[in-house]
């Protein structure tokens, strides 16, 4: 049987890379795009060099990598940044930024393989600050933003692509480097399994959500954050 095929942004490092091993661990053939870090090719995983808050960056990458594969089973969006101001100090900069990359990027990304999907699935990190709020609130509202994203793309895509997103808690990502001690302990205090949780633990439920043992599941967000948060 062909080997499936899955789209995944910021796929360089930290959640994004842990999604190319996870996919191409278990017999998947990864598109992996990234804007600024170059990684090399291997046998089931391409890179392509895309800007998700460009539209145009994002139909000639997304069209080079539906062309090197042929098809195309599932998106995850997985690009996202935080700022490096916090509110009320951001400019018009950083706020266009922030929603260009979080919340635009997960549009265009999305637009880009509704036409070349013909079922599979769509899978959006979003964030637990966009569910209870955070110390940043423009972060959070572009979370928040896919959030309600999902959910009506779910609705209009029916049945033909399952659409979900993922919540994750405090991950050991390079969004986390700036983080001091105190904050992590906190954050660790706060959470009911006492970690932070690695970027394999996030992949793991983002992988889950494409198989067929999510094949019942659309228009959800599964909470990945040792219980930080219990809805």
């Amino acid at each position: 049987m062909d080997r499936k095929v899955v789209f995944i942004t910021g796929a360089s490092r930290g959640i994004g890379a842990a999604c190319v091993r996870k996919f191409s661990d278990n017999g998947w053939n990864v598109a992996g795009f990234y804007k600024q870090t170059r990684i090399e090719n291997t046998e089931t995983v391409k890179y392509y060099q895309c800007d998700v808050a460009d539209a145009s960056s994002v139909q000639k990458a997304f069209d080079q990598a539906f062309a090197d594969f042929g098809r195309i089973d599932c998106l995850v969006n997985n690009a996202g940044i935080f700022g490096y101001k916090k509110y009320p100090n951001v400019d018009e900069k950083m706020i266009d930024e922030m929603i260009g990359i979080n919340e635009k990027g997960v549009y265009w990304c999305t637009k880009s393989v509704l036409a070349k999907m013909e079922s599979g699935s769509i899978i959006s990190v979003s964030s637990t600050v966009a569910q209870v709020g955070g110390t940043d609130p423009m972060y959070s509202a572009t979370k928040a933003a896919i959030l309600g994203f999902t959910k009506s793309l779910a609705k209009v895509m029916a049945p033909k692509i399952r659409v979900n997103a993922v919540a994750p808690g405090a991950t050991d990502t390079d969004m986390m480097k700036n983080y001091d001690a105190d904050r992590k302990e906190f954050l660790i205090n706060a959470t009911l399994l006492k970690k932070i949780a690695q970027p394999e633990d996030v992949a793991n439920g983002i992988y889950f959500l494409a198989s067929e043992e999510a094949g019942h599941i659309t228009g959800a967000c599964l909470d990945i954050n040792g219980g930080y948060v219990l809805r």
